[in-house]
Parts: structure tokens; C-alpha cells; sequence
């Protein structure tokens, strides 16, 4: 499996305005890692899986995520929100860290690998810790690279 972090696309902000504003600058990372051949249709995407359910899970943690033909590989970008963001999320608590992941049209099996290792992480509070206790991006990346390993050693079942 690729990798699915880089450091471009892991970043810690202090605040967003709006869940839609959070949404557009995940996919402006995901962008400029030339992973989204139409960055608009994509957002589109994620925005309609949003208007079916939020994908704010619980716990301060968000994964918007969209499968389209426009997306070219597997990646996943990460944010730390400082402040919280009003996610509409299934708890109704804010969200301090949210994982978008990209996915290509053919790309499903992978994906649900995915989501089960994220969500199976990110269930453990001290994980949780981890990521937030992180004071730079490349903290925060360094953290989220254990949630790569875990990935590849899931999908290697």
C-alpha cells in the first residue's frame, strides 16, 4: 500500500469559521499533493456525503472522506483544530482532529481497511492524547505515521 501521509498534507490550525471552511482547506492539501485531478468535484463529493450523515464520529474527531473517478491516489490529509470546530458531529462536541481520505473509484477494499484501523485507533483515548498533545506538524505527523504502520499491518491479513 502507498503511503497515505505526508508531511505536506498533516498541519495543525488554531481555528476554522465554519466546517465548510475546514472541508476546502483539507481538500486545497490534498491538492497541492497532486492527489485530486478536480479538486472542486471532489469537495462536491465530500459535501454530499456530509448532507447524508456527518462524519463527525465522536470523541473530537472527524473523517470526511469522498470515493471519486477525480481522486488519483489514496491519501490522507490531517488536521489538528485547536480551538474545536462545530462539526455537527454524532456526540454534538467539537472536533479537534479530523482525517480526510481520498479515495479512487477502484480503491474499496483498501478503504475499508482504512477506516477500521483509523476509527479502531483513534477509539483509544491515549492515542487520542498523542495527537493532541502534538506542538508542531511534524510532531503530528511523526504520531500519525504509527496509524500507517497500523494500516499496512491490517492490510496485510
Amino acid at each position: 500500500m502507498d503511503t497515505l501521509f505526508t508531511p505536506e498534507l498533516v498541519r495543525i490550525v488554531d481555528t476554522f469559521t465554519s466546517k465548510g471552511e475546514c472541508l476546502q482547506y483539507m481538500v486545497d492539501l490534498l491538492s497541492q499533493s497532486n492527489c485530486l485531478s478536480f479538486p472542486d468535484r471532489y469537495l462536491a463529493a465530500v459535501k454530499g456525503r456530509e448532507e447524508i450523515m456527518s462524519t463527525g464520529i465522536g470523541k473530537g474527531i472527524a473523517i470526511p472522506h469522498a470515493r471519486d473517478l477525480t481522486v488519483n491516489c489514496l491519501k490522507i490529509a490531517v488536521c489538528m483544530i485547536r480551538q474545536g470546530l462545530d462539526y455537527q458531529a454524532l456526540d454534538h462536541e467539537p472536533v479537534h482532529l479530523v482525517f480526510m481520505i481520498a479515495v479512487p473509484q477502484n480503491s474499496n477494499q483498501d478503504y475499508m481497511k482504512i477506516l477500521h484501523s483509523l476509527s479502531k485507533y483513534l477509539c483509544d483515548e491515549k492515542n487520542r492524547a498523542k495527537l493532541l498533545a502534538a506542538n508542531s506538524d511534524l510532531e503530528l505527523y511523526n504520531h500519525v505515521q504509527r496509524i500507517q504502520d497500523l494500516i499496512c499491518a491490517s492490510a496485510a491479513d
